[in-house]
């Protein structure tokens, strides 16, 4: 699910800034540092022209991604209950018969919130972009 949200990711930040951005870039680490201060299991990676940061940050698993230094977005971990009522209506009516694996909610500073929710069957693995008003489409379907 991680791949998926980083590539989301990286296609909305190549929309908005196409420069590439340095893993040892001392500003992104303490811009990090400072907006994330309790941040626990901190784990780096450069993905393009992107910064990923992975931490645990109130029990919760947690990204972060820089661009140039810039933070350009967050994702958090969060439960399917806390998807918009309209989105889980539609998922329960279109995706009956799968099973949650995993919902993550999305903040891009341009784009605004959106939500990725993967789902499987026995064959078949789905991930859903929900936006906040509860809109959902297909974003991957992918065969097991």
């Amino acid at each position: 699910m991680k791949k998926f949200i980083i590539a989301a990711i990286t296609v909305i930040t190549l929309a908005t800034s196409a420069f590439a951005a340095d893993n040892n870039d001392s500003r992104v680490i303490n811009q990090f540092k400072t907006a994330y201060p309790g941040a626990t299991n901190v784990h780096y990676k450069t993905i393009g022209e992107l910064v990923s940061i992975s931490f645990v940050m109130d029990s919760t698993n947690m990204q972060a991604f820089y661009n140039e230094g810039e933070l350009v977005a967050t994702s958090r971990t969060i439960s399917y209950q806390q998807l918009p009522l309209r989105a889980i209506t539609t998922l329960q009516s279109k995706y009956n018969g799968y099973t949650t694996t995993e919902v993550i909610e999305l903040d891009h500073n341009t784009e605004g919130s959106s939500y990725y929710v993967s789902l499987e069957t026995n064959n078949q693995k789905v991930v859903v972009k929900v936006t906040t008003s509860g809109d959902v489409s297909v974003f991957k379907k992918s065969t097991k």
